[in-house]
């Protein structure tokens, strides 16, 4: 999407302060306590990581949520996800292309998709990933890719992008 199309969305505002104000509002009206808390599992490697959960975690605390971070080596993440043994983790996506039948593959539903570890089912996920991956007209497929991302960020939120960074390998050629 492109930003004014994103800050469009529930919480991708310029205005930092009426998105916590709006979060707040949305978890007393799905009946979350005040204090709530949860585990956030994370894995051991890489800076980013921790960096991101810290800043996670910070975001929830200031709309009145409690993060305990727990930190596991990634065999243990990686069987965590697959079998459901988590509340709320913390992964990435890193694909060697942009391409949504990549990217979105990860976010259908779970008995679609191994890959996709929330494990919910979401049968408008479905079909819009369908009739993305089948789009040839480039517009109509965007037109589809961004209700796909509306739906994932806005309408059900089942997932919570955080800045990205490219990584860049130099190889050296023999």
């Amino acid at each position: 999407m492109t930003e004014a199309e994103l800050t469009q969305l529930g919480g991708f505002g310029k205005d930092i302060q009426a998105s916590r104000k709006e979060a707040r509002r949305l978890l007393r009206e799905a009946g979350i306590p005040e204090g709530f808390s949860f585990e956030l599992k994370n894995r051991s490697m890489g800076k980013e990581y921790e960096v991101a959960a810290i800043w996670l975690i910070d975001q929830w605390r200031q709309i009145g949520v409690n993060v305990k971070q727990t930190v596991h080596d990634l065999a243990t993440v990686k069987r965590d996800l697959q079998t459901g043994n988590f509340e709320v983790y913390l992964d990435a996506i890193s694909d060697y292309m942009d391409e949504p039948d990549l990217q979105f593959i990860r976010i259908i539903s779970h008995d679609k998709s191994p890959m996709s570890y929330g494990r919910y089912i979401d049968r408008t996920l479905d079909e819009l990933y369908e009739r993305q991956s089948k789009a040839m007209n480039p517009a109509e497929r965007k037109k589809l890719c961004d209700q796909f991302q509306k739906r994932v960020l806005d309408e059900m939120a089942y997932c919570l992008p955080t800045p990205w960074r490219h990584r860049i390998v130099p190889i050296l050629r023999k």
